[in-house]
């Protein structure tokens, strides 16, 4: 193997979307060719028409390709559109289903150490109200569900038993069927209702087993 065909063999191939972004400045280019030549056939015909030259149905014919060019690249750019478009919607779900798996963790934990069901709902609801500020919101996005959820046990003096909290977290989330897909996805599936702050309301992971 040469120098060339070793440079060749470790380049990066180009994405998706780096291909469509070539493709369109492609497209773009052949338009303007395209409006040159039409520029160019009309000049002809008004200064020097040459005998036996249909301009008419060469004009035709170039308008017909930039037509057709034009087409191609609405389509790829409304593709483009729509992949980010849904990229953006699996992220967005992603986080949604994150946030809603560390929430039931860490009502898992109130359950736990809750004596009876006053306690319960007054730990519920003091959490409830926790976790929606700004910081322990950010702390939730930024960090892996089981820092995240050590992190909030030793802030909030509960048992740090991240792993047992999640796994209750995640039979909960099997009940509210927002698990992620059996192929191994993180996303949530597609046909479940989208999880919301609500969802662990409504919903309450099973109490841990004491026996």
């Amino acid at each position: 193997m040469n120098k060339t065909q070793a440079d060749s063999a470790t380049e990066t191939p180009p994405n998706p979307q780096e291909e469509r972004a070539a493709d369109l400045c492609v497209l773009s280019e052949l338009v303007e060719i395209q409006m040159s030549i039409a520029q160019a056939t009309q000049q002809e015909a008004l200064q020097a028409p040459q005998p036996g030259v249909d301009y008419g149905q060469r004009i035709a014919t170039i308008a017909r390709s930039v037509r057709l060019t034009l087409l191609l690249k609405g389509k790829l750019s409304q593709q483009a559109k729509e992949k980010r478009k849904a990229a953006a919607q699996r992220e967005a779900a992603q986080e949604d289903w994150h946030a809603l798996r560390v929430k039931l963790a860490m009502t898992s934990a109130v359950y736990a150490v809750s004596k009876d069901g006053d306690e319960t709902d007054r730990r519920c609801a003091e959490m409830a109200e926790q976790l929606e500020r700004p910081e322990v919101a950010e702390l939730i996005e930024a960090s892996r569900a089981e820092v995240v959820v050590a992190a909030l046990c030793r802030r909030w003096g509960y048992p740090v038993q991240a792993e047992r909290w999640l796994e209750m977290a995640d039979a909960a989330m099997e009940d509210l069927g927002f698990l992620p897909d059996e192929d191994g996805e993180d996303d949530p599936p597609e046909d479940s209702p989208k999880p919301g702050p609500a969802a662990a309301g409504r919903r309450k992971p099973k109490p841990p087993d004491t026996g």
